[in-house]
């Protein structure tokens, strides 16, 4: 029998042992990688759509119309309170409705609770969400009283005041 050197002999074949708990480490399976990639491509799509809205400018997006109706009172009442005479409607949960410039609805709301100022006024918070922006002014009707015409900056900054029976 002819001496074989080291060099000529064939390779033993590789020898993996499986371990009990899974996977030799460092090996994953055949959709771990397919699983990667979707998650990639989730993630990506996520963070566009995400540039994409906070790159439109601040006229575009929704907001919260937040502002306060006032219904005069009586004196020296001070207190939980509620609108009369004409403006009985008016009570928490009363509907507002916020028109966009071309007189179309775009949001719906209702009045919070209501309580007197120091000056004897009934004064209702009010937050209408999901305003859309875009419209240069809006109008907003309080139950089924007239509308009250305010600038789109107005609606955004909290400065909506409606006045019902004062002066």
């Amino acid at each position: 029998m002819p001496e074989e050197s080291l060099d000529e002999r064939p390779a033993p074949p590789p020898t993996v042992s499986a371990s009990p708990s899974g996977p030799v480490r460092g090996l994953r399976p055949r959709g771990a990688r397919a699983a990667w990639l979707a998650a990639g491509i989730v993630i990506g799509a996520g963070a566009v759509a995400l540039a994409w809205n906070l790159s439109g400018s601040d006229d575009d997006q929704a907001f919260t119309l937040v502002g306060q109706v006032q219904v005069a009172g009586e004196p020296g009442a001070s207190g939980s309170c509620a609108g009369d005479h004409e403006y009985g409607d008016l009570d928490k949960g009363a509907p507002v409705t916020v028109f966009d410039a071309a007189g179309r609805v775009v949001a719906t709301g209702s009045l919070g609770n209501g309580a007197y100022d120091t000056y004897a006024r009934c004064v209702f918070p009010l937050a209408v969400r999901g305003v859309p922006g875009g419209s240069s002014s809006y109008s907003v009707q309080i139950s089924l009283h007239g509308k009250t015409e305010i600038t789109n900056e107005v609606a955004r900054t909290g400065g909506l005041v409606v006045k019902l029976g004062l002066r």
